[in-house]
């Protein structure tokens, strides 16, 4: 029997568990004459939470409302993609007699892309121009949505360029959207260098973890759906293992359901092969890249914070630091906040907010810490020792 849970990044698994309240902002920003601000939405949140899932469900949601979805990654050469290969794809498929046809598209930018007509004829169409040709053929059925994947990586100058062309089209109040993707802190901090003002203004949804309940509901639900057991004992074990994560939720369910076919129970044994082999993945796949963009001063606050087990006061941090001005201190801890890898739990508390990120800082950087004997993350149960 095929696993339910489907590991890696962007694949959608079949059930969503606690995203419930993001897809109905999705689905209401999509509706005709309902947009957010600039029509635009931004999902944002740390790496392995679900955000090209997400992006995903938003392209669905569209297509079931009749709108045309252009789905891009932002790397280089997207807008080029989009006004070489998407665009001319849509008039196609809308108009079928016209056989558009790209005969011509040079690095330079958008103008250099020429389309040839079954007569011969041949023009220099643009963005803007192909987009409002398929509206019109839409003829008020739907619009053009622009799905663009990892935000935070794309070019500036280039991403200024697909920028431009759309807000004129907001201007000139045709029907299109923007629906975007990015890890946290690189958004943030592409947000601070791009001229693309109204990636600003878009309405932002945020995914983050999941609660215990929903973790227990985003094992149990798959599991039940295809036909197999699994007790309380195992469940509770599982939710815990995963500490919330959907990308932990995905990769030990995965591996447990495969770990035993003989039986139709998932056993507390294979829940316990699974936490074991998904966590080697997380510091490659999860913890190396979330701590790659960061800065040596970075690096050695959450250093300072992989002392204690929970909670760390500014003070301690600061200490630990080589005794920096408090100033000094408050920079990075704001610089951190906005990366999603920290966050705040009280005057002058901060905590680690990633999974199992505690342990890799101590494994990789700090080596033996210090404990005083707490607990981050007081609202989830501790997850399970392994041996």
């Amino acid at each position: 029997m095929d696993s339910p849970f489907r590991p890696g990044f962007g694949k959608n698994p079949p059930f969503l568990a606690g995203r419930s309240g993001a897809i109905e902002q999705l689905r209401s920003g999509l509706e005709i004459g309902q947009w957010p601000q600039e029509r635009g939405i931004l999902i944002t949140g740390m790496r392995g939470v679900g955000k090209t899932v997400m992006l995903n469900q938003a392209e669905d949601l569209a297509a079931e409302s009749g709108w045309r979805v252009v789905s891009e990654t932002a790397s280089a050469g997207f807008t080029e993609r989009i006004v070489g290969t998407h665009l001319p794809a849509l008039l196609n498929e809308l108009a079928p007699e016209a056989n558009f046809r790209v005969t011509q598209i040079a690095a330079a930018g958008l103008g250099s892309i020429t389309v040839q007509y079954p007569d011969g004829r041949e023009e220099t169409p643009t963005f803007r121009g192909m987009v409002a040709e398929i509206l019109r053929l839409l003829d008020g059925r739907g619009g053009v949505l622009f799905s663009i994947d990892e935000v935070g990586g794309a070019s500036a100058e280039e991403f200024a360029v697909f920028a431009g062309e759309y807000q004129h089209l907001v201007r000139e109040d045709h029907e299109v959207a923007f629906i975007g993707a990015g890890v946290q802190g690189e958004v943030r901090s592409f947000l601070a260098s791009t001229t693309a003002t109204f990636l600003r203004r878009c309405a932002e949804v945020k995914i983050g973890v999941l609660n215990y309940p929903e973790t227990l509901e985003a094992f149990r639900e798959p599991i039940v759906t295809r036909g197999r057991t699994v007790s309380d004992e195992t469940l509770d074990y599982l939710a815990r293992a995963a500490q919330g994560y959907p990308f932990l939720v995905q990769s030990i369910g995965d591996i447990a359901w495969r770990s035993n076919s003989e039986t139709t129970e998932i056993r507390l044994r294979d829940a316990q092969h699974g936490h074991r082999l998904a966590l080697r993945t997380m510091g490659s796949f999860i913890h190396e890249p979330a701590l790659s963009g960061l800065s040596q001063v970075d690096r050695s606050y959450l250093a300072a914070m992989a002392h204690d087990d929970g909670p760390s006061t500014s003070e301690d941090i600061r200490v630990r630091m080589g005794g920096v001005a408090p100033g000094y201190v408050s920079m990075y801890r704001d610089r951190l906040l906005g990366t999603g890898l920290i966050e705040s739990v009280g005057y002058g508390l901060v905590t680690i907010a990633f999974p199992y990120l505690r342990d890799y800082l101590r494994s990789h950087i700090v080596g033996e810490a210090a404990s005083d004997g707490t607990r981050e993350n007081e609202g989830f149960p501790p997850p399970p020792q392994l041996d």
